[in-house]
């Protein structure tokens, strides 16, 4: 029984260890998006706010801090699940894994909705473009599917257990 909970707790530090990197990796990537966007303002002032395809350079610094966003989710999800529950505003809390995937992947389909607006920006293939939107379609599908798969588990779960408790 010892080596269980040995086994239990050196889990729980795996898990710690990985939220600290993943944090940090937040972390970074909210800074990096931050100086992506200062230097974007830099360009618009010193331009007098004219540059080439400047919904593109928006559309690059939304991506990033979508990124950040996720990572932080990630991170914050982990720590909540494995060692304990925060005091943490609505969107970030997590109760169960079903949630924080449910979460991550709907930061993650906005995340590519916002990079196939960026490859509209940069006119590709029209070929190209119907195709990343019928896989980022197909994906948004998916997620509805399982998520509501979820729900409808969930709900039959509680019903059977409110007849249980009658």
């Amino acid at each position: 029984m010892n080596f269980i909970k040995s086994l239990t707790l050196f889990n729980r530090y795996l898990i710690l260890l990985s939220v600290f990197f993943i944090l940090i990796t937040a972390l970074l990537a909210f800074v990096y998006a931050s100086w992506q966007t200062l230097q974007l303002w830099w360009e618009l002032i010193s331009h007098h706010w004219f540059l080439k395809k400047v919904e593109f350079h928006f559309i690059e610094v939304i991506e990033r801090f979508l990124t950040a966003i996720a990572l932080l989710i990630l991170g914050v999800g982990l720590y909540e699940l494995f060692i304990q529950p925060l005091r943490l505003p609505e969107p970030l809390r997590v109760t169960s894994f079903h949630e924080l995937k449910s979460n991550l992947g709907n930061v993650i389909l906005l995340n590519m909705v916002v990079i196939f607006f960026g490859d509209l920006a940069e006119e590709e293939e029209p070929q190209n473009l119907l195709l990343k939107a019928a896989a980022i379609g197909m994906i948004g599908g998916i997620l509805i599917v399982f998520s509501q798969s979820h729900n409808q588990s969930g709900v039959h779960h509680h019903s059977q257990n409110a007849q249980n408790d009658e």
